[in-house]
């Protein structure tokens, strides 16, 4: 009896493995002796087929292992009111083997967030579509990297102080760090290749810090600078403010009746 109810059992899951609506009796189920199943369009007086070879819906089930498979039609239902109806749904299709997961990337730290310690972003390998921050940093950097703490922030203020002149030189810091203003500047967005980390890591911070808090106020609203080493044609015209390392620092007396 055992193995009788073991080889119709076989049958039953082969063939709800195949998406078919089986029907079976419970005496069938439980003694395995003449074990049938019976398709939905067949009538009650169906013949009987034993446990090693069933027939529903044109599919030939043959011993426990093997199916041949004809057409059928799943959305059809057994009937049988003297037996256990079992109605199994078309298997799903199987789950990929690898799921693949897709992560935004991070945005960048804002300039109050650096300011209280987030990470630093990497140097942008151009100042296209990059931030105010990310413009004011890669000045200081070419600009001022070899001078003190002081003397970056007085040129991340000149650029601040230029773009809050309005219709001027440009009204953001990035229109403002361009070839006309600045000679690092090799094209309109490109510059050399930043290279030494710890002095980029210094530039962001004091960038950050100087947009935070605005120009910075020893330099009275200064908006030129030149080195030392040189003398430009416009310094005459200029307020002269202060040195500091080996920048000079003016402003344009037309600035205050443009604010």
């Amino acid at each position: 009896m055992v193995r009788a109810q073991s080889v119709a059992l076989t049958v039953l899951i082969a063939l709800c493995s195949t998406g078919a609506v089986v029907s079976v009796t419970r005496e069938q189920l439980w003694t395995g002796e003449t074990s049938s199943f019976t398709a939905p369009n067949a009538s009650l007086g169906a013949p009987v087929r034993s446990a090693s070879e069933s027939v529903y819906l044109e599919k030939t089930a043959i011993g426990p292992n093997h199916i041949e498979q004809a057409t059928a039609d799943p959305g059809q239902t057994a009937v049988d009111s003297s037996g256990l109806i079992l109605e199994v749904a078309v298997a799903p299709l199987p789950r990929p083997a690898k799921v693949m997961t897709f992560r935004p990337t991070p945005r960048p730290a804002t300039p109050a967030e650096i300011v209280k310690g987030a990470t630093i972003p990497a140097p942008p390998p151009s100042l296209r579509n990059a931030s105010e921050l990310s413009c004011i940093a890669v000045a200081i950097y070419h600009e001022a990297r070899d001078q003190e703490e002081f003397g970056q922030r007085a040129v991340a203020s000149v650029i601040l102080q230029r773009a809050a002149i309005p219709h001027r030189w440009g009204d953001s810091a990035c229109e403002n760090v361009v070839p006309t203003q600045f000679s690092f500047m090799t094209s309109r967005y490109e510059y050399l290749k930043i290279e030494d980390t710890a002095s980029w890591e210094k530039a962001v911070r004091i960038a950050a810090e100087v947009l935070v808090n605005g120009p910075l106020p020893e330099l009275r609203g200064a908006d030129h600078y030149h080195a030392t080493a040189v003398s430009p044609e416009w310094a005459p015209k200029m307020v002269r403010i202060r040195s500091i390392d080996d920048h000079v620092f003016y402003v344009d007396p037309h600035s205050y009746s443009a604010l």
